[in-house]
């Protein structure tokens, strides 16, 4: 039995070869999505679940956890093929999740004009939170073509035009992308309608006229109605963040989105490194420019460089939300040096938190690097106001890397070693190498300040939902026996959550699984096709159930790991 951390052989794998931490991140979390899908279609399609598909999948992503493979130690052949089989289980997953959702959209009754979107919620709590969606409009522009977002009921969608994907929009024609806020019910679907006004019922109401903006953006600045958030204009860091209604500011003299660089000429394992601490610059020269302005999204897109390498980023700020997301293209060319992106939170007596595995792990703020997974945590006493607890948190969608260090938190970006480079080789003795994370690297993270305990400040759900997006399924118009909204499990829990919801491998009924979450422990209800079953789970236990039908009636059986 082991208590507290194993040991930190080799922190350099924690970063090394970015792509294939991302690809391994989304396709595991695309294929517990997938799961849940094939779970839906099983029970509201009759669908057989793809059990062969989904133990495959399983297989290639679990081979591809090897300490070499995804530590990304091997050779660049190894690992191109590394990530050409993530990447296979990351499409293999996305089609059963699409087919999953399209057959389920089959039997939805989305008679009515123009085109549908079923959102499918992978939780089970009601969802409310911004989703992005490019309907298919035959060519016409958005606006200039009189294009409305209603729900189910035809009530008017209060949306806004953003930037889309693709590079052949014209003044009257093109692909337009919304964003706006969803309300979803848990771990089911709802149906949000595309139409053009005139084509509408002449009963129902038109969009209203929209109310004064809670976001707003300058040059150097982002508001809602929750933070205040400014950068300096020189280096595109951010110097401010207040939260508005205590007036505590966050952010701490050595800022956040700082942009570090560092020496690192460890091996590709980084051996006998336990940390990575001589900065030799940062990135800045920073170009700053207003990208939206509301009424329901501001940004700002910030460029950086350094010794050629260049950094963008897209600021996003939305009304109503406590995080401020920042999306990520950083364009590499340095070798023998890794990157960080660090933040400096206002706050004596600073504490770390860091997500791992069914629950999260304290550990000391000696700079030492040290693995997290979807986020981490630095909070303490607010400066200049004794006895009230604030801090920041950091999610992200593919990094596993950090350290912190006193009240800066830093998340490891990239390194730039050459590949499988072990000592006690010399680095020259041989005629040709080939170096990781050169090029584009593309991320998210998201930072989400807080007065008061992370615990109660949404912090695991909101990595959740940042590594777990809403689906989409477009559909056509058409009758249907199920709903326009459905649910088919809830859980009422508050320190519990959802890490799995799959068909037994048996083919006998489904697994259910549950984790604490913050390390408290605590009891709830779990809501199965409207059926209740009393749950519980002590401080960081994992709790696995079989739900089987008995008659009419579900009947919910504790079990182990493997079902048994």
């Amino acid at each position: 039995m082991v208590s507290g951390e194993l040991q930190y052989p080799a922190v350099g794998c924690y970063t090394a070869v970015s792509a294939l931490k991302r690809i391994h991140r989304q396709a595991e979390c695309r294929l517990l999505t997938a799961e849940r899908l094939a779970t839906q279609a099983e029970v509201w399609a009759g669908a057989p679940a793809p059990r062969e598909q989904l133990d495959a999948l399983w297989h290639d992503l679990c081979f591809n956890q090897f300490h070499d493979i995804l530590g990304g130690t091997c050779i660049k052949v190894a690992t191109d093929e590394a990530l050409a089989a993530l990447g296979r289980v990351l499409h293999g997953a996305t089609e059963i999740a699409d087919d999953a959702g399209r057959l389920i959209g089959a039997r939805v009754d989305t008679q009515g004009p123009g085109g549908s979107v079923l959102l499918f919620n992978p939780f089970p709590e009601p969802f409310a939170g911004y989703v992005e969606y490019e309907p298919w409009t035959d060519w016409q522009g958005w606006e200039d073509n009189g294009w409305q977002l209603t729900d189910e009921a035809g009530q008017p969608v209060a949306h806004q035009l953003i930037e889309a994907d693709a590079a052949l929009a014209g003044p009257r024609w093109g692909i337009s992308r919304l964003v706006f806020r969803a309300e979803l019910p848990p771990l089911g679907y709802r149906l949000y309608r595309f139409a053009r006004a005139e084509d509408a019922p002449r009963d129902l109401p038109r969009s209203p006229e929209a109310p004064p903006s809670p976001v707003r953006a300058d040059a150097t600045s982002l508001e809602n109605e929750h933070l205040a958030v400014t950068l300096d204009p020189a280096s595109g860091a951010i110097v401010s963040c207040v939260d508005k209604a205590s007036g505590l500011e966050l952010v701490g003299p050595g800022g956040w989105n700082v942009g570090q660089v560092l020496e690192d000429t460890s091996d590709t394992w980084s051996h006998q490194v336990q940390s990575y601490e001589n900065v030799v610059g940062t990135f800045g020269e920073a170009s700053i420019t207003v990208a939206d302005t509301g009424p329901l999204q501001a940004s700002l897109l910030v460029e950086r460089s350094y010794q050629g390498s260049t950094w963008l980023q897209q600021l996003i700020l939305r009304a109503g939300e406590r995080q401020l997301i920042v999306r990520n293209w950083l364009h590499w060319q340095g070798r023998w040096q890794m990157v960080k992106l660090a933040f400096d939170v206002a706050v004596d007596s600073p504490a770390s938190a860091h997500d791992a595995p069914f629950g999260w792990v304290p550990r000391p703020c000696n700079g030492a690097e040290v693995p997290t997974h979807m986020w981490m945590d630095v909070s303490g006493e607010a400066r200049g106001r004794p006895g009230q607890t604030a801090g920041l948190a950091v999610l992200n969608d593919g990094k596993y890397g950090c350290d912190v260090r006193e009240s800066m938190m830093r998340l490891s970006i990239l390194r730039s070693s050459p590949y499988a480079y072990h000592i006690p080789h010399i680095i020259g003795t041989k005629q040709r190498y080939d170096w990781i994370d050169q090029g584009l690297q593309e991320f998210t993270v998201a930072l989400v300040p807080h007065v008061g305990d992370w615990r109660d400040a949404g912090v695991v759900q909101a990595a959740r939902a940042l590594n777990y997006p809403v689906t989409a399924i477009t559909t056509h118009s058409h009758a249907g026996s199920l709903p326009a909204q459905a649910s088919l499990l809830e859980l009422e829990a508050g320190e519990l959550e959802l890490t799995a919801l799959k068909p037994a491998d048996d083919g006998d009924g489904y697994i259910v699984r549950l984790a604490d979450r913050h390390g408290r422990g605590g009891a709830g209800t779990l809501r199965w096709l409207g059926q209740a079953f009393p749950v519980a789970c002590r401080p960081f236990e994992v709790v696995t159930l079989r739900l089987t039908r008995q008659g009419e009636a579900w009947r919910a059986q504790a079990c182990d790991l493997l079902e048994r």
